[in-house]
Order: structure tokens, then C-alpha cells, then sequence
């Protein structure tokens, strides 16, 4: 985001992506309102990594495409217009010659890491819910074997798996994988647990 675009609040989706082009920080666009990314850790960045692959292994010579951390989707609808950098996706939209924008996620995967945890599990997640094509939404956390698929149906509805044996069903893509498979680069020890304050968490 250029400076000049930058002091300029609220600002249009449009000088958004212009903006974005110049800039060497990634910002996510909400309404008018852009949010500077930070960096993120060595352990987030694997994770993310490893999905990636395995995605892109399994979809290879399809007509799906998976992309990861660098590339948009647009949200826009009644409600407001954003977009936002997921740590993973996969579209099976046309190509275009936007390549920096997609419009038709079919599944986004947000690795959770203790800052991001609270927008991630809820703007964000509501947000996504939001665009047309979305038929699964999936939370991995960065810091225990834990995982929430949010798939499409008649209604929303949440599955959650925290062995790390658990079968874990992306029938948006008809891939079947472990818990273990999001973390293979990074086993976690026997004992690792999710922390106190989080046990009684309501996941709604």
C-alpha cells in the first residue's frame, strides 16, 4: 500500500489493489479500511506448506488450483465488500487475466496461531461463510493437534478433531487425511495439549 493511498481512508476496492501492487507489506481490505499483515513464524509457515503440497499433489491435472498465502479472494455482497490473503485455498474458477485476485474459493484453510486465533474463529470465518462458492472452511492450530472443518450443507456445521489418528474428511476436494498429515513437518510431542484457558472454550 503506497503512502499516499494509505492516509486516504475509507478507500475503494479498486485504489486498494492498486495500492497493493506497490506495496512490499500485504494488507487485508474490510469496507473502506485496510490492515497491515505481520510475519509469520517458521512453525505456521511449514504447516501451511505441508497442506499446500498435499493439495496440490492431490488436484494435479484437475481443473481446481491451490494457492497459498499470497494470492486474494474478494468478498462482495450486500453486506460489504473485503478481501482477504487465506493461508491456503483451492478455486476450480476459470483462469482469468486477474491473477491476484480469485473470486470462487471452493475450500480456505487458516492456520491458527495465538494472534490471529480470535479473528480467525470469528470475523474471518463469518466472512467466508458469506461467499457463494465456499463449500468447507477449515482452522488448523499451529500450537496443538487440533482442527475445525466448517462445511456447507442445508446450515453450517462444525466438525472438530483433536486425536491425531482422526480421520479428516474435505469433501470439497474428495480428500480424506489425518490430523497427523497437517503437522507432518512438525510432530508434536505425546503430551502436547491445548492450554487451560482454552479447554472449555465454546467453539460455536
Amino acid at each position: 500500500m503506497s503512502a499516499s493511498t494509505a492516509r486516504k481512508l475509507p478507500i475503494t476496492p479498486s485504489e486498494y489493489l492498486e495500492g497493493e501492487l506497490a506495496s512490499e507489506v500485504r494488507h487485508e481490505y474490510i469496507d473502506g479500511k485496510v490492515y497491515a499483515m505481520s510475519g509469520a513464524s517458521a512453525w505456521h509457515n511449514q504447516i501451511c506448506g505441508d497442506i499446500y503440497s498435499i493439495l496440490k499433489n492431490h488436484l494435479r491435472g484437475g481443473s481446481c488450483r491451490t494457492f497459498i498465502e499470497a494470492v486474494k479472494v474478494e468478498l462482495s455482497d450486500d453486506l460489504g465488500n473485503a478481501f482477504y490473503y487465506p493461508d491456503v485455498f483451492v478455486t476450480c474458477e476459470p483462469v482469468s487475466d486477474d491473477t491476484h485476485v480469485m473470486r470462487e474459493p471452493k475450500l480456505i484453510i487458516e492456520v491458527i496461531s495465538p494472534t490471529t486465533g480470535r479473528n480467525d474463529r470469528g470475523e474471518k470465518l463469518n466472512a467466508y461463510k458469506r461467499i457463494p462458492s465456499v463449500e468447507e472452511i477449515v482452522l488448523v492450530e499451529q500450537d496443538w493437534p487440533e482442527i475445525f472443518v466448517t462445511r456447507r450443507s442445508d446450515r453450517w456445521k462444525k466438525h472438530h478433531f483433536t486425536q491425531m489418528e482422526s480421520p479428516v474428511e474435505l469433501q470439497s476436494v474428495g480428500l480424506t487425511l489425518n490430523v497427523a498429515d497437517f503437522y507432518q513437518s512438525n510432530p508434536f510431542p505425546e503430551d502436547v495439549q491445548r492450554p487451560f484457558y482454552l479447554r472449555f472454550r465454546e467453539d460455536g
